[in-house]
């Protein structure tokens, strides 16, 4: 059982250091080293996966030790990314996991894990880095007056993209075509475009086809946002990045490009259903 930091810290550290080279394909783990001058923490754990990503790790008696709340906005301004997780006794998170601590940090974008007094860990919540995350408030506000299924649907890709920013970016980019191609079928149906102007795959095409018919007239703009954040943000996500400094760039796109698919999705939804289409997503 672990009596406290001094006795326990050494315990936490090394199940934690087994837990993430198992994990991770065993790579070189640095224990007590400093980050970055400007940072001033020394991480418990730290250690890089596939060189760009930076991964962090703080032992604590409690589930939100007191530096990773300091030094936040101090990762953040760091320009690589960096996902952060706090290790801390099994016992100290079922005492705190009912109270304000361990939600907080999970809210905050830290990752958890626990250790039991046998040395086993649990992973109690992943993270992905801290420039990726958006919070609970800024997606909720984004959904705001869609749809109950529109909005379980885009709960499935903030999931996503919290799990995974990438996957989830290019989730929500083809849900953004889901409803583009479900405008240009509804639109076929009413005569105002060709049924080869409603294909899937060829997003583009129809917006340009809607652009190009009168019906289509008072929602030119959502048209326009739509077709420019197409062009910029489909298959964005699938390039991989040569360095730390295009790997930040790569997962900051990430989370601008999501929460612009948000918007984009419910203006487009708004602005089709203002036409008398139904504004939905096609299947």
């Amino acid at each position: 059982m672990v009596s406290g930091l001094t006795s326990g810290a050494d315990f936490l550290k090394d199940s934690a250091k087994l837990y993430f080279a198992n994990y991770y394909q065993n790579p070189p783990i640095r224990v007590d080293q400093e980050l970055d001058r400007n940072l001033n923490w020394t991480p418990s754990l730290q250690f890089k996966v596939q060189t760009h990503l930076t991964v962090l790790a703080e032992v604590s008696e409690n589930p939100y030790p007191q530096i990773l709340s300091m030094r936040r906005m101090d990762i953040l301004d760091l320009s690589f990314p960096i996902s952060v997780y706090c290790v801390c006794p099994e016992e100290a998170y079922l005492a705190h996991q009912g109270h304000s601590e361990a939600k907080k940090l999970i809210l905050h974008g830290f990752g958890l894990l626990t250790v039991s007094s046998n040395g086993a860990v649990q992973r109690v919540a992943g993270c992905i880095p801290l420039i990726q995350r958006i919070s609970e408030i800024d997606f909720n506000s984004e959904i705001k007056g869609l749809s109950p299924t529109i909005r379980r649907r885009l709960r499935e890709a903030f999931d996503r993209y919290q799990a995974s920013a990438p996957s989830g970016a290019a989730d929500i980019a083809e849900v953004l075509e889901g409803f583009i191609l479900k405008a240009g079928r509804d639109a076929v149906k009413k005569g105002w475009l060709q049924r080869s102007d409603a294909q899937a795959g060829q997003m583009a095409k129809t917006l340009d086809a809607m652009v190009a018919v009168p019906q289509f007239g008072s929602a030119l703009a959502p048209i326009g946002g739509a077709r420019a954040y197409v062009a910029k943000y489909r298959n964005a996500s699938a390039h991989f990045p040569k360095s730390k400094i295009q790997a930040a760039i790569k997962y900051r796109d990430c989370r601008h490009g999501f929460l612009d698919g948000l918007k984009q999705i419910s203006t487009f939804c708004k602005a089709m259903k203002g036409l008398g289409l139904t504004g939905g997503i096609a299947s």
